[in-house]
Order: structure tokens, then sequence, then C-alpha cells
């Protein structure tokens, strides 16, 4: 698009990256809060994966020279992905500490947190590293301004396959998850029954 012209470009992929960032906040993050609330976490996770994958396919139309806009289609559709990735993950590792204080009697959030980051982490430096493997690979050379066809078709396969091939291992992943709504209650519960008879317990001890 834009010949290869920066200048030319001007402000077009910022907006890309804004308007993203007004999908997620303004209409997904609700509409996965409201879906949480009456499906279900994991429902809500593996809907909003799958919708996100036919945003992502749609890049493949969505990226035309003759029509810029077309870039902005599939924006509220694969924000769905991100949105739902960091809204319902955080939510679900609460649950998981949760139950792990179950098992264990210790509380870790610390500890699951730590974990959850660093691999966001490590994502983004994975992510980082992936980019300039698959730019050598694909032959783009930064030095000319408009790539060869091959080129532009690889890149659109790379931008579309490597987010697509992460969301299907993350609902391939999420095949195992039982730790539903039921679940989750009957833990709390639990949890709540085991600290009242902890604190009646010190109660008495400190009685006497």
């Amino acid at each position: 698009m834009n010949q290869g012209d920066p200048s030319l470009a001007g402000v077009w992929p910022t907006l890309f990256g804004s308007v993203s960032a007004l999908c997620t906040c303004f209409l997904v993050i609700p509409t996965i809060n409201w879906m949480a609330q009456h499906y279900g976490k994991r429902l809500t996770f593996m809907v909003t994966q799958s919708v996100s994958i036919l945003g992502y396919f749609m890049f493949w139309w969505s990226f035309n020279p003759s029509n810029p806009y077309l870039m902005f289609l599939p924006i509220p559709i694969f924000a769905f992905g991100i949105g739902g990735l960091f809204t319902i993950m955080m939510s679900m590792t609460a649950d998981i500490c949760d139950l792990d204080e179950l098992h264990t009697g210790a509380r870790r959030e610390g500890l699951f947190g730590a974990i959850y980051w660093w691999m966001v982490k490590f994502g983004l430096a994975f992510a980082g590293l992936l980019s300039g493997l698959i730019l050598t690979f694909i032959g783009f050379d930064q030095n000319t301004a408009i790539q060869s066809e091959g080129t532009l078709a690889q890149l659109r396969i790379a931008f579309i396959g490597v987010p697509v091939s992460g969301t299907l291992i993350a609902l391939w992943a999420m095949q195992g998850y039982e730790l539903d709504e039921q679940a989750v209650e009957k833990v709390k519960v639990e949890l709540m029954a085991r600290r009242n008879g902890q604190q009646a317990s010190d109660a008495r001890v400190t009685t006497a």
C-alpha cells in the first residue's frame, strides 16, 4: 500500500493501532464481560478466539491499495482475540489460585502472576525474533520500497498464519480446562468452610 512510501502512508499505520485499541476497550471487553457472566469463561474464551480467526483471515482481502479503509473492517472481529485473552485469562488465573489454595493450603497469587507475565514477556520476545526470521525467510528487502508480489503474498500468509496457528493451539489447550463456574463455586464454598473452621479453631486457642 502507498507504493512503499512512508510519507505517503501518513497516519494510516497509527490509525490501525489506535482503532484496534479503541475497539478492544469500548466494544470487545464489555461484550466479553457480558458473555462470561452469562455463558461462562471457558465458552466465552473458545468463542472469542474462534471469532478472531475469522478476523485474521479477512486481512487477506482488507489490505487493498485501492481502498485503504478496508483495513479497518476486520478490526472489531480480530480484536476479540487479544481482548478475550487478557480479559478472561487473568480471571481464570484467580480461579486457579483458589484451587491451588484448596489443594496446598497456601495463597500463591504472586507466583502465578509472575509465571503468567513471564510467559507474556517471553511471547513478546519470541514474536520479535520470529518476525525477523520470517522476513529473512520470505526474502523481504528493506532497501526496496515496493516488494515483489511473491514477497507480499508470503507476508500476508505470515501475518495471518502465525496468529491463527497460535489461536488454534490455545483452543486445543483449553479443551482440557475443567474449572467451570460450578467447579469454581464449589471451590469457593470449600475454602470458606475451611477458613471459618480455622478461625473458630484459632478463637478457641486464643480463649484457652
